[in-house]
């Protein structure tokens, strides 16, 4: 993984770890990977993992079983919520953007054939690599 200087590290470990979650590669009510494993894994401190943990845990993404170690949270609803959040903020990131250089009327063509390319892009991945 590689970090940016415009945002603390645990922040963007954090948000890695979300992503993970998100994309099912640690399933809802599966155990994430230890502190230690993680600080590994990403070449970072143990305490910038666990800072990033515990961000999950306030957010309601992750929850700490005693002597168990951290799980995703079983709470699907709570699942959909962080998604829906990411989703809004991703698409008014992008407004906010797009309308310094598009009209609004633009926009929908626009995100129409950025999803034409990326599926003929991915197809020709998928393509290539099965």
């Amino acid at each position: 993984m590689e970090f940016s200087s415009n945002q603390p590290i645990y922040l963007q470990v954090a948000t890695w770890l979300e992503q993970q979650i998100l994309e099912e590669k640690y399933p809802i009510g599966h155990k994430i990977p230890g502190v230690r494993d993680l600080a590994v894994h990403l070449i970072v401190s143990t305490r910038t993992v666990q800072n990033a943990v515990n961000q999950l845990v306030t957010s309601g993404l992750i929850i700490t079983k005693r002597g168990q170690g951290n799980f995703v949270t079983e709470d699907a609803a709570k699942i959909d919520d962080i998604k829906l959040d990411k989703k809004m903020r991703i698409t008014q990131e992008y407004i906010n953007e797009i309308m310094h250089v598009a009209q609004a009327q633009e926009i929908p063509d626009l995100v129409a054939n950025a999803m034409k390319e990326y599926e003929d892009t991915r197809t020709r991945r998928d393509h290539v690599t099965g």
